[in-house]
């Protein structure tokens, strides 16, 4: 998750533009899988921008250009997504769809909470075997060497249900963090509905990035 931030912050980083655009650092070409980059051309009286695909640069690569896309306008482009990010935000349906999922997710937790008080119990019982091996070593019913030969198989799995129990506490972790999304989403889509009349250009890009991840 850090390695991903880190990407992210990369490709969002305001020092990277000028002037901010909506899908900055979000858009890859679907022919080749290179990001899309923003470019101007000088047209008339004004100046136009463009989304442009770092493959169809000849210059970038040996073997010269890998794509052949043509470059995309960003107003337009800009204009389009914008769009579906409203008319998703005003859909009951998708944001009804997404509350099922999760509550759903968080309904099939319980035979994790299950799995994980028997592994509780499990490390119990490993840690009084470990005691009382220790204790037949110490009163000296049993040798050093059988206690050298049995002592590895206990920690063996020690460590492997302390394995499985850090993995059902991450699920849990997940299921609570689902469970408080599926409350809040349609508190979320609301405020960003009273947020997406915003002329500002960078509360329009953390809008799009909270719902896209790339294009």
């Amino acid at each position: 998750m850090a390695q991903e931030q880190l990407e992210q912050n990369k490709r969002h980083s305001p020092r990277r533009t000028i002037e901010p655009t909506l899908l900055q650092g979000m858009l890859v070409c679907e022919s080749c899988g290179y990001a899309l980059y923003r470019t101007s051309a000088q047209i008339s009286a004004r100046k136009l921008y463009y989304y442009r695909c770092l493959g169809s640069d000849a210059y970038c690569h040996l073997q010269g250009a890998l794509c052949d896309n043509p470059p995309v306008r960003q107003d337009y482009l800009d204009a389009v997504v914008w769009k579906e990010l409203l008319r998703f935000l005003e859909d009951p349906g998708v944001i009804q769809e997404q509350l099922n999922r999760q509550l759903e997710a968080a309904r099939k937790a319980d035979p994790l909470k299950q799995r994980e008080e028997l592994l509780r119990r499990e490390y119990a019982r490993l840690e009084k075997s470990m005691d009382r091996l220790l204790n037949a070593y110490q009163e000296g019913l049993i040798s050093l060497e059988q206690l050298r030969r049995r002592t590895p198989e206990l920690r063996k799995e020690q460590q492997a249900v302390q394995a499985e129990l850090r993995s059902l506490e991450a699920a849990a972790t997940d299921q609570t963090y689902c469970l408080r999304l599926a409350e809040t989403v349609a508190d979320f889509c609301t405020q960003l509905r009273l947020r997406a009349d915003t002329p500002e250009m960078t509360e329009r890009q953390k809008i799009a990035r909270l719902l896209i991840k790339e294009i």
